[in-house]
């Protein structure tokens, strides 16, 4: 198995075990509420933090559904709180930085959502 596969089951594992739900696959179709993982830019890159090894990075998506709504807001918030402490415990991986929630089109739909980046200091 690819040591990207391990990540993304890693990752995978570790929101689902915080009972989030979570769309392991990058495409294809999925339910809002959920969790998206999807390769960041740039997806491997030598990392100054892991002495110029190739790491790997990863966007988390909370996705909610096509509403702006306080409600929509509040679920987002929360679903944010529980992704950021389920990663936190995540060994050999970076603290999640969460850009802002915007209305994001995924598969012609559009969804409040906020995409997170994390890394992984273990080495491809």
């Amino acid at each position: 198995m690819s040591g990207l596969t391990v990540a993304r089951d890693e990752l995978a594992d570790a929101l689902e075990a915080a009972s989030l739900r979570v769309a392991r696959e990058p495409t294809g179709t999925f339910a809002a509420p959920c969790i998206r993982l999807h390769p960041a830019a740039p997806w491997l890159a030598p990392s100054v933090l892991a002495q110029g090894r190739r790491t790997q990075r990863w966007e988390v998506w909370c996705v909610l559904g096509a509403s702006d709504s306080k409600a929509k807001y509040d679920g987002l918030e929360t679903m944010v709180s529980a992704a950021t402490h389920a990663l936190d415990l995540l060994s050999s991986w970076s603290a999640i930085i969460w850009e802002r929630p915007n209305p994001t089109d995924m598969g012609g739909t559009t969804y409040l959502a906020v995409r997170g980046i994390i890394e992984t200091n273990k080495e491809v």
